[in-house]
């Protein structure tokens, strides 16, 4: 949770295994996308303290976030999530919004450019990008869950420890950057504006003596 110009800011780090990672952001109820992905990129920078999950304090910690002690049969603190996949598509007309992508210059067919591709005077006349953000329900639950084995005809092991926990729902409009885990560049940024509700838990998905553990 960190501490920025617009309130608290929950940040989860969803850690990919290709060099990027994903940052989940939700902000206070009544903030825009813009502010809440303001304050992501602040974070990013470094310009905004943070409180890491083990110094949380108990009780609603921030947005979404919620800490307590459970008892467990593991030592280890736990991190249960919960959030919605994702995939979202959008289109832009670059030359519509030149000054946003920085093309004034390119469009302005008054002059000519782009003298290293053909010496006959060019200008850009159109320009459409498309963008795709897809964040699924698998590779989520892979990073979230963990199918304990249970011996068949045993019983669970009694809960010894008692221990952290950390509850994070990203269940209302949240947004989302795609960060270069080395670099720290911001690949891609969006909003889920209508977050896709959860289905209800289906114990048929899980069979053969496995039990259901958010970690």
């Amino acid at each position: 949770m960190a501490h920025t110009g617009h309130g608290p800011l929950t940040v989860l780090k969803v850690l990919g295994d290709t060099g990027v990672d994903v940052h989940l952001l939700l902000g206070e109820r009544d903030l825009t996308a813009s502010q809440v992905l303001t304050s992501g990129l602040d974070v990013l920078a470094g310009h905004c303290p943070a409180v890491p999950r083990d110094r949380l304090p108990d009780g609603a910690a921030g947005p979404g976030l919620t800490v307590g002690n459970v008892r467990s049969t593991s030592r280890d603190p736990e991190l249960d999530v919960t959030a919605t996949p994702f995939d979202l598509r959008a289109e832009h007309d670059l030359p519509a919004s030149a000054r946003l992508f920085g093309l004034e210059t390119a469009t302005d067919s008054r002059t000519g450019h782009f003298d290293g591709i053909s010496p006959d005077p060019l200008a850009l006349g159109s320009a459409r990008q498309a963008a795709t953000a897809t964040f699924t329900e698998l590779g989520f639950r892979a990073g979230s869950v963990t199918a304990l084995e249970v011996a068949a005809g045993g019983l669970p092991p009694r809960p010894r420890y008692s221990v952290r926990r950390v509850e994070a729902t990203f269940d209302r409009p949240f947004g989302f950057l795609a960060v270069h885990r080395t670099s720290r560049l911001v690949l891609t940024a969006g909003w889920v504006d209508e977050p896709v509700p959860l289905p209800p838990w289906d114990e048929s998905e899980w069979q053969g003596g496995h039990e259901p553990r958010s970690s």
